[in-house]
This record gives structure tokens, sequence and C-alpha cells, in this order.
């Protein structure tokens, strides 16, 4: 029989409750002292390592903190014939994003 739409969930994990696989990866980490987040921003901290290694460690670490940002479609102007200046793309920018905020 057909769940009808908007009945209430019933049965498996209440929302936002681990699966059983993060649960012992989480236990296992914690028996090994291991904090991922503490050894990324290690590294990344570190100058001995590589610019490249550090920037994708801080690139990681954001992901944590900030939302990731979608991308925008940019369309040049119409009369531009495929040549236009800085301003008119900066120009087309905001608009595109003003659009997506509404």
């Amino acid at each position: 029989m057909a769940k009808r739409v908007g009945a209430a969930k019933t049965g498996g994990r209440k929302t936002g409750t681990p699966n059983k696989r993060t649960v012992e990866i989480a236990a296992r980490l914690e028996e090994l002292g291991c904090d991922p987040i503490e050894g990324m921003a290690r590294i990344a901290m570190n100058p001995k390592h590589t610019p490249d290694l550090r920037g994708r460690m801080y690139a990681e670490l954001a992901q944590y903190l900030y939302p990731k940002r979608k991308a925008l479609a940019i369309e040049p102007p119409d009369n531009s014939k495929g040549d236009f200046t800085l301003e008119e793309l900066l120009i087309c920018y905001r608009e595109a994003g003003l659009k997506r905020e509404k």
C-alpha cells in the first residue's frame, strides 16, 4: 500500500541520527585520539607544507563554516555582439545575483 503524500514518517532512524557506519568511524577515531579537523588545521597552518596542500586543507575546512556558493550564469549584454567591457560584465553579474536572491 502506498504512503499518502504528506503522511508522517514511520520507522527507520529519526532525522539527524547518524547511521551505524558513521558512529563506528567516529568511535574508532576517538579510540585512536585522532581528530581529523584538528589534523587538517595543523597541516593548513604549517608553513613547511606546500601552498597547494595548505590551500586544499583550508578549502576543506571552510566548507564546515561557510555555505558553498552556486555558480551564476552571466550573459553579456544583448548589444555587445561578443565584445563587452569589464564594467558591463560586472553589471550583468550584479543583476544576475539580484534576480537569484528574489
